[in-house]
């Protein structure tokens, strides 16, 4: 049964299926002539298939590069699967305005940032009690000597073009080449994840288990986290998830504990390996004692389970000192190292 692809519910793009143009405006219709060539019967409609995500976005890219703004709103397209896809809309033809699969951050389009990979991995050390680095959490910044973007914006906007499944992948493409340059063997690798962006795991992930393989590192190295933007609350979904990375010995990580749509009970029905708190509860946390009281909840409830507890955004001394008092083991934070494109030397060590 064919299915179309609905922008406007935030489902992701699929891997292979078929985009179809349609327009009446002469000049988008020599456009689309020349790119995709022979129209469909009489009508001003062309259609191509595509069997990986590289050709959907090249295709996309040629006829995004090809139209002027102005001749946007004379295109309408629609992307179709041969199966049900999630979040397919009943009453709908699937047709949209193209521009609804077009988007731009800062001085590139965000087909253009996947497609050409416009980003990089930069690391931040995560560190035992003593500022020991035990491991790297894999962030996406711009690449050296290009325009800034901020992360969340880039997201953001391919979210709402359904193109989040295909950057998350590229992110963590990127992370994993990185991490095979310049992170030993034995050193946990944090790298996040979209689970919006995973719409079947057993195919989505394949590609990522492969390169974690090709490249020689031991998959027991890296801790894939649940990004703290997503909603949590098909938990159905994110045990397949995580069954799917357990399968394959990799170690999962709940991102951000305590904001956003992360919750203590859904920490427990999924029961992660690593429980990350959020900055909001480390700020201040030395003297603050309704954030001790929640710190301390998330310890006895993650030991439940024995999952690691482990605290983001440590600035100060002092949130360091009370951390360790209540038995924290792991700690992250611009007190011990900024992300940086290598590994650099945390800046603190064992103190008093």
């Amino acid at each position: 049964m064919v299915r179309y692809h609905t922008c406007q519910r935030h489902a992701p793009l699929r891997d292979c299926g078929q985009v179809e143009f349609a327009a009446d405006e002469p000049g988008a219709v020599a456009i689309l002539d020349e790119l995709v060539g022979a129209r469909d019967g009489a009508q001003n409609a062309w259609g191509i298939r595509y069997d990986n995500h590289q050709q959907l976005l090249q295709i996309m890219n040629a006829v995004q590069r090809k139209l002027r703004q102005a001749r946007e709103d004379a295109v309408r397209c629609r992307i179709s699967y041969e199966e049900e896809a999630e979040g397919s809309a009943e009453d709908s033809d699937g047709w949209v305005p193209i521009g609804l699969l077009f988007a731009r951050v800062g001085p590139h389009e965000v087909i253009d940032y996947i497609l050409n990979k416009r980003f990089s991995s930069y690391m931040q050390p995560i560190v035992q009690l003593n500022g020991t680095a035990i491991g790297y959490e894999f962030l996406l910044r711009p690449l050296p000597d290009h325009p800034p973007f901020r992360p969340a914006e880039l997201f953001s906007a391919a979210r709402e073009a359904g193109l989040h499944s295909f950057l998350d992948r590229e992110a963590r493409n990127s992370a994993i080449r990185l991490a095979k340059r310049q992170v030993p063997a034995g050193v946990k690798k944090f790298i996040n994840f979209l689970p919006s962006s995973i719409y079947r795991p057993d195919t989505c992930l394949q590609a990522t288990f492969e390169q974690i393989l090709m490249s020689g590192m031991d998959p027991a190295d890296f801790v894939f986290e649940v990004v703290e933007t997503e909603r949590l609350d098909d938990l159905d979904h994110l045990k397949r998830i995580f069954a799917a990375y357990r399968s394959q010995g990799i170690r999962l990580a709940m991102d951000d504990l305590g904001d956003g749509y992360a919750t203590l009970d859904v920490m427990e029905e999924l029961r992660p390996d690593y429980v990350k708190l959020d900055r909001k509860w480390i700020d201040g946390c030395d003297t603050d004692p309704r954030k001790q009281r929640h710190i301390e909840n998330v310890m006895e409830r993650a030991s439940r389970f024995h999952g690691v507890v482990l605290a983001e955004g440590v600035e100060r001394d002092e949130e360091w000192r009370y951390l360790r008092q209540a038995g924290v083991p792991l700690l992250q934070g611009y007190l011990f190292g900024k992300p940086a494109p290598v590994p650099m030397p945390t800046r603190v060590t064992a103190r008093t």
